[in-house]
């Protein structure tokens, strides 16, 4: 059951498509370090900078605003399609429902996890060839943002990029549960692919004004997360590291009683 879900979501058109999308807002959101701007913005021309900036939030970074709607392509609204078909009742007189929901979860959580990531990990050597590494400039304008020591980041800077990369798709595939979970509950397929999206609007734009500098405020404006220095100042996020884990377990959480609950439900209907 789970080589055929894994194998329906990872051979789809979809997924291709979304991990296309993924590529277009990395590169968009390089735009403003790449060599042409150069003349007028003085900035760092480092490799790494032109890559750490796709996950920042800014006018052109658009990979940390849309991911929440970019998961949903590759296969959540699979579950809803298998259910309506009727496709769902065949395969559970094959298999086992425990085994059919733990196979589908699966699936669109690591499709979710490999559309953001393989994209995310492909952009580091276009970077490379793009940038320099002039270590002095760039410490110079970002030595207070480093996560970890500045040793870790200047002996290992690809490992650096590389956690970017794996942080944003699991952030991803986090938010695809989420939809999944949206999809067993909401009778409108579309509504649930676009509800994840507008609770990353309202996190962001209601709840950071509602409660300004506050770590309520803070903590769960979902489309700050991607970048992972915002967790180093401890005096806006109280939790500091732990900000992001118990973000993702709380909504990983709500994603799963929303799924098991409303395949319940259907199933007595």
């Amino acid at each position: 059951m789970i080589k055929t879900e894994l194998k329906r979501a990872f051979c789809s058109i979809p997924y291709w498509v979304t991990s296309a999308i993924t590529l277009v807002l990395l590169a968009i959101g390089s735009s403003d370090y790449l060599p042409l701007p150069y003349a007028t913005i003085k900035l760092p021309r480092e490799w790494w900078i032109y890559y750490f900036h796709c996950f920042f939030l800014g006018m052109k970074t658009l990979l940390p605003v849309f991911y929440p709607i970019v998961v949903m392509i590759p296969y959540v609204l699979s579950y809803r399609r298998d259910r309506d078909s009727g496709y769902k009742q065949l395969i559970l007189l094959k298999s086992s429902r425990r085994s059919y929901l733990g196979a589908k979860l699966l699936a669109v959580s690591a499709s979710a996890f490999g559309a953001i990531l393989l994209p995310s990990l492909a952009w580091i050597p276009v970077c490379r060839l793009l940038g320099d590494t002039d270590w002095d400039h760039a410490r110079k304008y970002y030595a207070h943002n480093f996560l970890f020591a500045p040793s870790f980041y200047e002996e290992h800077v690809v490992l650096y990029c590389v956690m970017y990369a794996f942080h944003a798709a699991f952030l991803g595939a986090v938010f695809a549960v989420f939809g999944l979970g949206l999809s067993a509950v909401i009778k409108n397929r579309y509504l649930a692919l676009l509800l994840p999206f507008c609770y990353a609007v309202f996190s962001s734009a209601i709840l950071s004004t509602l409660f300004h500098n506050t770590f309520i405020g803070c903590s769960f404006e979902a489309m700050n997360l991607m970048p992972l220095q915002s967790y180093y100042y401890k005096r806006t996020y109280p939790l500091g590291f732990w900000t992001v884990p118990v973000y993702e377990a709380g909504l990983t959480a709500v994603g799963l009683a929303l799924y098991l609950g409303g395949d319940y439900h259907a199933g007595k209907a």
